[in-house]
């Protein structure tokens, strides 16, 4: 009766941990578009379509042709998130450094190589569950614990090439990698003995995914008129390996396998133009079919085409003196995106409003800029809970000429 009351637990922790592997763990290995560097954010997210040499944007490498001092970028963000399901409300604060680039001149106005560290999504969170379980003639309360963290990154090495005025190339061999670590806890407290000791074993089971892989990008920008600017990018289906350890506490044992995800194909495009003065007005489209994931056979149902609307309009920074505010610039953006996989049997929907400035170096030798935005994500009628997030971000871009 002890071995059976000691194994079923073990059971229910497997089933656990199975319905644990939803797609939200998929949210770890694409690329979520959490990351844009603070200008982008601020006018909504939208910079497929920007070229700038002072302060270059990192989000279509075939802007960096420009450059003529090398560049330096970093990004971090705040952000609080207020979170409501059935069991109630919880907030949750975290600080993150996803990014940072650099750009290096080969040939000035022509010419350009980049690279950098990019986490494509970082998670860390810890669930705790009431709960009891029927054993024969004993009932046993306990809670049963998820913790889950780690994150992927990706290293984009890159060059940008400007064959003739009005149009610029740029291909990147993007480095995949990260690790993304889950247990899954039956902490078994009640009955126990006269001095508190549980008189059934608590047990565990932790899974650890290593990933690795490569994808390439390739990207444009086009200028038909001073006035207009036009930026695409391809990211072809890409493969990655994943190495899994398992590990259950409790009734000992561990097991590794190996296998593969295979990740759809990305579009983007972009489109800017040139207003009266000193503002522009900008839009960026994305969309990564993920019906087309391979990998995990029980999240098949649960997945969906991911599309991303990004637009918005900035007053650029002014190079000759002006009174106050007049001198720097000023971004307002709307960002709607459809996540990649459902929650609740319905899709989630994400809406971010943002607003931001900056603010130059002496010399021009660099930028420092930060936006604020608010999202709404998920819907509590529709997949059972939803998410209130306030985040500022901030971004540093230094330039210094090296030759």
């Amino acid at each position: 009766m002890k071995r059976i009351a000691l194994l079923l637990p073990l059971c229910l922790l497997l089933g656990a941990t199975a319905e644990a592997q939803t797609p939200l763990a998929l949210t770890n290995i694409g690329q979520r578009l959490e990351n844009e560097d603070a200008r982008m954010t601020g006018r909504g997210g939208w910079g497929m379509a920007v070229d700038d040499s002072t302060h270059p944007g990192f989000q279509n490498l075939a802007s960096l042709y420009s450059v003529r001092k090398v560049a330096l970028s970093f990004s971090a963000y705040g952000e609080q998130a207020t979170s409501e399901d059935a069991h109630g409300t919880r907030t949750t604060s975290r600080v993150f450094t996803p990014d940072f680039r650099v750009a290096l001149p080969v040939f000035k106005g022509r010419l350009a190589v980049t690279a950098g560290f990019v986490a494509d999504r970082s998670s860390q969170y810890d669930t705790s569950v009431d709960s009891t379980w029927n054993v024969w003639s004993d009932t046993i309360s306990g809670k049963v614990q998820f913790l889950r963290d780690g994150s992927v990154f990706r290293v984009p090495l890159g060059v940008a090439f400007s064959p003739r005025d009005g149009i610029s190339l740029a291909a990147a061999l993007n480095l995949q990698n990260g690790t993304l670590r889950e247990s899954l806890y039956n902490l078994l407290q009640d009955p126990s003995s006269m001095t508190g000791v549980p008189f059934y074993q608590t047990n565990l089971l932790v899974q650890e995914d290593t990933y690795s892989g490569t994808s390439a990008t390739f990207s444009a920008l086009l200028k038909p008129t001073h006035m207009v600017r036009f930026g695409l990018s391809y990211t072809p289906a890409y493969d990655l390996d994943v190495d899994r350890k398992m590990e259950m506490g409790g009734v000992a044992q561990r097991a590794t396998t190996s296998f593969r995800y295979s990740l759809p194909a990305e579009y983007r495009t972009g489109l800017s133009f040139a207003l009266p003065g000193r503002w522009r007005l900008g839009a960026d489209y994305q969309y990564r079919d993920f019906r087309d994931f391979t990998g995990e056979d029980s999240w098949a149902e649960a997945m969906e085409a991911e599309h991303t609307l990004s637009f918005g309009v900035e007053r650029v920074r002014a190079h000759a003196r002006h009174g106050g505010w007049n001198n720097l610039p000023v971004r307002f953006g709307f960002r709607a995106r459809t996540w990649a996989y459902q929650v609740g049997g319905s899709p989630v929907e994400e809406r971010t409003f943002s607003a931001g400035t900056g603010f130059p170096f002496r010399g021009d030798l660099g930028q420092l800029d930060m936006a604020l935005s608010y999202s709404l994500v998920g819907n509590l009628d529709d997949n059972g809970m939803e998410s209130r997030i306030l985040r500022l971000t901030l971004s540093v871009t230094g330039l210094e000429r090296w030759w």
